[in-house]
């Protein structure tokens, strides 16, 4: 059984995963740590974290791989508040944080940016562990999305069997700043070392060239993917290139591209062009963009609020007030994005408009003295 589980979750086949474990159940079959930390990981890697609690919750003995595998399931699916609030828990019941335990914190720090929470952990993993390239590379990225871009370069230099792993993830760290000719220069570099550089690496080298606004360079690499080191674009390359011409205000050439497509474009392309026309105001290319991501995701509320925001900026009110119907009969509700601060040591979590805060009263007045100060600077 154990090996069936485990193939389930390198298969990535949920409902495999899900019908083994009710076989289990319903035969009263007996589960050891082993057992139940392979189901809980299943659960983790397929997005049912409820599920997954659950089991680990139920489990009579838990061990630093149960709850690593716990940690990382909520970073990887984007509860980073869960996961660090969980790293905290696993060390109060006195288990000692491994690898991947600190690896889902620090991709919990990169959600939240968390850099001082980072560097501490950066400090715990160097200090009890080698510098390998799974921790090296969540760093690089946790410093760069915590906006230490120097840091994150520094972290790249110290390792020192530097796999592709480890390029892509600096090439992406140069995207996330918006340098897109250090993005460039770094991929030299890695080529001058004869390695081969795969799909991803050229999805963070066009995303990295899309953020810069380079054009030109952009259209260059698309096409030198394809014929100089023969891989074929596949959606996530064409999304970078349609965000990249539809940023520039070239939402034609951007529609040309994607009917050129050989495969069905999927909805990160229809709304790289449908982002562009809302910035631009290119209304004709965005109805079309607007009925294909709808078509494409008719449950996402996201979707929903992007398409009735481009529709109100091109006062079209009979199409807002449509997608706005389609919203409220669906009976579903926009998940708010929220931020988190870090206040000596806790964290702090707020919506738009939110006064839950026992300092509410006081975080307002100092705010109000900012924008004051701020706008006296101006005038």
């Amino acid at each position: 059984m154990l090996g069936l589980i485990r193939a389930s979750v390198n298969l990535g086949d949920s409902k495999l995963g899900l019908a083994i474990h009710g076989y289990m159940i319903r035969k009263c079959l007996s589960m050891d740590v082993v057992v139940h930390t392979s189901i809980l990981d299943m659960y983790a890697k397929n997005g049912y974290l409820e599920y997954a609690l659950h089991v680990f919750k139920k489990m009579p003995i838990k061990n630093n791989i149960s709850w690593g595998a716990l940690i990382s399931g909520f970073a990887q699916n984007g509860f980073a508040r869960n996961a660090l609030e969980l790293l905290g828990e696993m060390q109060g019941c006195g288990f000692k944080p491994d690898l991947v335990s600190l690896v889902g914190a620090l991709m919990a720090c990169s959600q939240c940016g968390l850099l001082k929470l980072g560097k501490l952990i950066h400090g715990c993993i160097t200090r009890r562990l080698d510098l390998e390239q799974v921790s090296g590379t969540a760093m690089i990225d946790m410093y760069a999305k915590c906006g230490s871009l120097s840091y994150a370069r520094a972290v790249f230099d110290q390792i020192v069997s530097r796999d592709i792993i480890s390029w892509n993830a600096m090439i992406a760290s140069y995207g996330v700043h918006g340098h897109g000719k250090e993005a460039i220069s770094l991929f030299h570099q890695m080529t001058n070392m004869s390695l081969k550089p795969d799909d991803t690496t050229f999805a963070a080298l066009l995303s990295a060239l899309s953020h810069s606004g380079l054009v030109n360079e952009g259209q260059y690499w698309f096409n030198m993917m394809a014929n100089e080191y023969n891989i074929q674009p596949t959606e996530k390359h064409y999304a970078c290139m349609v965000d990249l011409l539809a940023r520039a205000g070239q939402e034609e050439e951007a529609y040309r591209l994607i009917e050129s497509m050989n495969n069905e474009p999927g909805a990160a392309v229809w709304v790289a062009l449908l982002s562009g026309c809302c910035n631009h105001g290119k209304l004709s290319i965005g109805e079309v963009a607007a009925k294909k991501v709808l078509e494409l995701n008719p449950d996402d509320l996201g979707i929903h609020a992007l398409v009735s925001n481009f529709f109100a900026k091109g006062n079209m009110w009979d199409e807002v007030a449509a997608v706005r119907k389609l919203m409220k009969n669906s009976g579903k509700k926009k998940v708010p994005g929220y931020s988190v601060l870090d206040v000596n040591g806790k964290l702090h979590a707020f919506v738009m408009g939110d006064k839950r805060q026992h300092e509410y009263e006081a975080i307002a007045y100092a705010l109000d003295i900012l924008d004051r100060e701020m706008s006296f600077m101006v005038n």
